[in-house]
């Protein structure tokens, strides 16, 4: 079925609410958004066509790669945001069990943002904020933050730390980087 640009199938019975147009899915299913190119399983998903679908023990797999998981994820179909909280965890090719307290996947840019609490085991990082740019293969850890790649880095709250990937692996991290370097990340590391 299609419900406002994304094509939802159903595990099991669905409960409309005339009045609003709400669907809930208790038994959960799928919803794949092709034009933002992310699909998502959940257990249990609400669906406000062309505004919001909100899911629990919820897995989004992103066409660029990733896979994002948590126990709540709320995609805002008007904003163009997927935010997850709760036992969540990202990972692609280039960052490994990334844990946070809230990741947001920007749908129309592909920025991933990563805040609370941020570790990853590959690279072994932590951090306030990650911000990472798919386009670019680039992404800035926000301080107070700690990395072991190289002879290693840290930064004190405020700071910043710029990454180059080059493929999967991390080719570069770049301490104390230039406003210029900085400036695409800025609106999403507020």
């Amino acid at each position: 079925m299609n419900f406002g640009g994304l094509n939802v199938t159903p595990r099991g019975a669905q409960n409309l609410n005339l009045e609003t147009g709400a669907t809930d899915m208790p038994q959960g299913g799928t919803a794949t958004d092709n034009k933002g190119g992310l699909t998502l399983s959940a257990s249990r998903m609400q669906l406000k066509p062309g505004e919001v679908l909100s899911a629990q023990g919820a897995t989004v797999k992103i066409k660029r790669g990733g896979t994002l998981s948590a126990a709540q994820v709320t995609y805002d179909l008007k904003a163009g945001t997927v935010t997850a909280t709760g036992n969540v965890s990202y990972s692609d090719a280039r960052l490994s069990s990334l844990t946070a307290s809230r990741v947001v996947l920007y749908v129309k840019s592909g920025f991933v943002v990563a805040s609370g609490s941020v570790k990853a085991s590959k690279p072994s990082l932590s951090g306030s904020t990650l911000a990472f740019d798919p386009n670019t293969m680039q992404a800035v850890l926000a301080g107070p933050f700690q990395i072991s790649h190289g002879q290693g880095a840290a930064g004190p709250a405020g700071s910043r730390l710029l990454m180059t990937f080059a493929g999967n692996a991390l080719l570069n991290a770049t301490p104390r980087p230039s406003a210029d370097d900085l400036a695409r990340f800025n609106p999403y590391l507020k």
